[in-house]
């Protein structure tokens, strides 16, 4: 079903977002509905356009494709690469982004650079697609054993499996994702961060050049102005503690 508000029958766009259901970023209720920091950016900017919108659950490894081939049409909190370029717009920023190490609190590591990722003695998760950073990537390609240094793993569930489990040193995130699952989730109880940044840096609503239209794209650049000088923006960011 798509839902909204501000419906017009002259100017309809329907609008297919994609969210995961993990941490404080989106998360699906035992009553299918979503909530979350980019589940309220998305309803705020969608809103301030005058679109119908549906959310689907997608795990990242495969929604960047699914974005490049117009299957979905936004997806949000997106790094803006060249790459991504060629098949996104981007409007935004949105937020800062802060890449963080998550690790067992029992079998802690020091990281105190990028460089430091690529010496520990058992390797870590990433998700394929994912962007670490310019940093890391320069590094990652220089890397002769990335197939012994890192795992790629299609969703956040089995990050925090292989933690458990022992099969990694840890795994790469957004740090306000982590925060809020070691405040909210028992599974997350021996989870603990390294404080060193591996990357920082904004990130972006990024719609499909597929599926959306350069005329819709100027109009979600508007309500993007629009909601940025009404302040919603800055609401929504206090509420998550984001400021």
């Amino acid at each position: 079903m798509f839902s909204n508000v501000s419906y017009s029958a002259e100017n309809t766009c329907q609008i297919i977002v994609r969210f995961e259901n993990y941490a404080a970023q989106s998360h699906q209720n035992e009553d299918l509905t979503w909530h979350g920091l980019d589940v309220d950016f998305a309803k705020a900017l969608l809103d301030e356009a005058g679109c119908e919108y549906r959310f689907v659950s997608i795990p990242w490894g495969r929604s960047l494709k699914m974005l490049e081939n117009g299957e979905v049409d936004l997806m949000l909190s997106v790094s803006k690469t060249a790459q991504r370029m060629r098949f996104a717009y981007f409007i935004g920023p949105q937020k800062q982004e802060n890449i963080v190490f998550a690790m067992n609190a029992e079998r802690s590591y020091s990281i105190n650079t990028v460089s430091s990722l690529f010496e520990l003695d058992a390797p870590i998760a990433i998700q394929r697609g994912a962007y670490y950073g310019s940093t890391f990537e320069k590094r990652f390609i220089e890397e002769q054993d990335t197939d012994e240094r890192f795992i790629y793993v299609p969703d956040n569930q089995l990050k925090l499996d292989l933690l458990r489990h022992g099969r990694i040193s840890g795994f790469l995130e957004e740090k306000y994702n982590i925060v809020y699952q070691v405040q909210n989730n028992p599974d997350f109880m021996k989870v603990t961060i390294s404080p060193f940044v591996i990357n920082s840096e904004p990130v972006y609503f990024a719609f499909s050049k597929t599926s959306v239209s350069k005329l819709q794209i100027k109009k979600f650049e508007k309500a993007f102005l629009n909601i940025k000088k009404s302040g919603k923006l800055a609401v929504i960011l206090k509420k998550y503690n984001l400021e």
